[in-house]
C-alpha cells in the first residue's frame, strides 16, 4: 500500500458496503490449497551424485542422460545446465529438474551406467514462505475486492476515483509479485533438482599424468619452440643496443686512460 492513511480512509468508507461481497471466496480457496498439503509437501529436495565411468564413456553417459531427461516428459524433466569437458581432463556435468518419480528413475539408470562414488540429498523447508504468501494473497485479494466496490460507488468523484485506481494498481502489482514467488516455491516443492557430475575412473590412476604428458608432447613441444622464437625475436634488438652501448663505453674508457701529452 502506498500510504497507510489512504488505505485507512478507503476502508472507513467501505464499512457499509463490505457485506455481500461476490468475490470474497477467492482468498479462502488459496489458504485451503496450501494448508491441505502434508508437511512433506513443503520440502524442496536437491540431489548431488558423483558418477565414475570409463574415460571413453564419459560423453556417451552424458548424452544418454540428456536423452533420458528429454524422454521423461511425463515427469516434467528439464535440463537446467549441461557441460562436457575434454582434453587433459574429461568430465561432464548435468543439472536438471524433474518430478520425484523422474529423479528416482534417473538415479536407478545411472547406477547401471557406472559406479556411484558419492550421493547426497538436501532438503529445504518452504512451509513458512508458502503459508506467508497464502495469507498475504488472501488479504490483498480481499482488499482489492473492497477497492473495486468503492470504485463503483465513487464514480462521480474524480479525485476519489484517481486515488482508488492508483491503490488498485499497486495492490494488483503486489498480488502478481507474491503469486509469482509462491508459484516458484510450489514448483520447487513439486519437483526435485539433480546435480550430476561424471568423471573418469582412469583419471585416478597414478600413471595417468605420464600418459597425458606423452599424449600432449607434440603440442607442448610446439608451444615451447614458439616461446623460444618469440624470446629470440625480443632479444636480438636489445642485444644490438647493448653492443652499441658497450662499444661506446669502451671508447670513452680508453680515451680517459690515454696519457696526457
Amino acid at each position: 500500500m502506498r500510504s497507510f492513511l489512504i488505505a485507512l480512509s478507503l476502508l472507513a468508507l467501505l464499512a457499509g458496503c463490505s457485506e455481500g461481497n461476490p468475490n470474497g471466496a477467492a482468498a479462502p480457496v488459496l489458504e485451503r490449497a496450501v494448508s491441505s498439503d502434508s508437511p512433506a509437501r513443503y520440502l524442496a529436495y536437491q540431489h548431488a551424485v558423483q558418477l565414475d565411468v570409463e574415460e571413453n564413456r564419459v560423453a556417451e553417459v552424458h548424452q544418454a542422460t540428456l536423452d533420458a531427461c528429454s524422454a521423461a516428459q511425463a515427469e516434467q524433466c528439464v535440463i537446467l545446465e549441461s557441460r562436457l569437458g575434454s582434453g587433459a581432463r574429461i568430465f561432464a556435468e548435468i543439472r536438471l529438474r524433474a518430478k520425484p518419480e523422474g529423479i528416482k528413475s534417473l538415479l536407478a539408470t545411472l547406477g547401471k551406467q557406472g559406479k556411484i562414488a558419492s550421493q547426497s540429498v538436501t532438503a529445504e523447508d518452504l512451509a513458512a514462505p508458502l503459508e506467508d504468501a497464502a495469507k498475504k494473497l488472501a488479504m490483498l485479494n480481499d482488499y482489492r475486492t473492497k477497492l473495486e466496490a468503492l470504485r463503483s460507488r465513487a464514480s462521480g468523484d474524480i479525485e476519489a476515483m484517481i486515488k482508488v485506481n492508483k491503490e488498485l494498481a499497486e495492490t494488483q502489482a503486489s498480488i502478481e509479485e507474491i503469486s509469482g514467488q509462491r508459484a516458484h516455491n510450489l514448483q520447487r516443492v513439486n519437483t526435485e533438482i539433480l546435480s550430476l557430475s561424471i568423471s573418469s575412473t582412469e583419471g585416478k590412476s597414478p600413471w595417468r599424468p605420464v600418459a597425458r604428458a606423452l599424449d600432449n608432447f607434440n603440442e607442448d613441444l610446439g608451444r615451447g619452440l614458439s616461446g623460444a622464437i618469440t624470446a629470440l625475436a625480443y632479444l636480438i634488438p636489445w642485444s644490438l643496443v647493448f653492443l652499441l652501448f658497450g662499444w661506446l663505453g669502451r671508447k670513452l674508457w680508453l680515451r680517459r686512460k690515454k696519457p696526457a701529452p
